[in-house]
């Protein structure tokens, strides 16, 4: 199984951002890559910045020598996005941008049957755990983001069967446009839902413990982990789902 990472180290457009500073992105990008490293939890991990990063100080490819000398393959992609569209249709746009990219230019992807994605930055801590349980690779684990919110999904952490997301999710974010509350958040529901395509969903098979920091809102992203414990329960039952 990869693991996706994407990320904007140095972000031309800061309409939708709280945190800006290009030299404290790529610094929590670097200490999210190298958690999902030392994790062991996949084999592969694919990281993808759409800001045109220049590695000049080599700091990603310290951070392949370390995958390497634990058994881990790096691959890290670095391209210019269109920020202008970013900016017109929103942040999901980017990250759409971002995962065509990769599935258009990553050898890791090539062969694979499977995939988890995390939105860069973040960092799951029971990672592990859900990879192990992750047992059923023909269908999207995903999650609604509370039991309030059942008309978007998550897409801060998902898994994929790569065959999937290539047929139904790769143009998807054409769709978003932030202007009229379509976020990718939708789409991706909307995708899902749609009985014709009879597309197999169900909830991550752990409840995902979050931390980090909000690009967005600055805010961190916290957990309470005897509420997860819970959530794992009802995660049982696809209450997330």
């Amino acid at each position: 199984m990869v693991l996706i990472i994407t990320g904007t180290i140095a972000p031309a457009s800061q309409a939708f951002l709280k945190v800006t500073d290009k030299d404290e992105r790529l610094e929590q990008y670097i200490s999210c890559i190298r958690f999902f490293i030392n994790s062991k939890s996949v084999n592969k991990i694919i990281f993808c910045d759409n800001s045109d990063y220049k590695d000049e100080a080599g700091e990603f490819k310290k951070l392949t020598n370390e995958a390497r000398g634990k058994g881990i393959h790096l691959e890290s992609l670095f391209f210019k996005g269109n920020a202008e569209n970013v900016v017109l249709h929103g942040k999901g746009y980017g990250e759409g941008e971002i995962m065509e990219y990769i599935f258009s230019h990553s050898e890791l992807i090539k062969g694979e049957e499977y995939f988890y994605k995390i939105t860069g930055r973040l960092i799951v801590n029971n990672i592990k755990d859900i990879v192990r349980l992750t047992t059923k690779k023909n269908i999207c684990h995903i999650n609604i983001p509370n039991a309030t919110r059942r008309d978007i999904l998550d897409t801060r952490f998902y898994g994929m069967p790569v065959k999937m997301y290539r047929e139904y999710f790769l143009k998807a974010y054409e769709n978003v446009d932030d202007s009229k509350e379509r976020f990718l958040e939708h789409v991706f529901a909307h995708i899902l839902r749609d009985k014709k395509r009879g597309l197999k969903h169900r909830n991550i098979p752990r409840y995902p413990r979050l931390t980090g920091r909000s690009g967005s809102s600055g805010g961190d992203y916290v957990y309470t982990e005897w509420k997860c414990k819970i959530k794992d329960v009802l995660s049982l039952f696809n209450y997330y789902g």
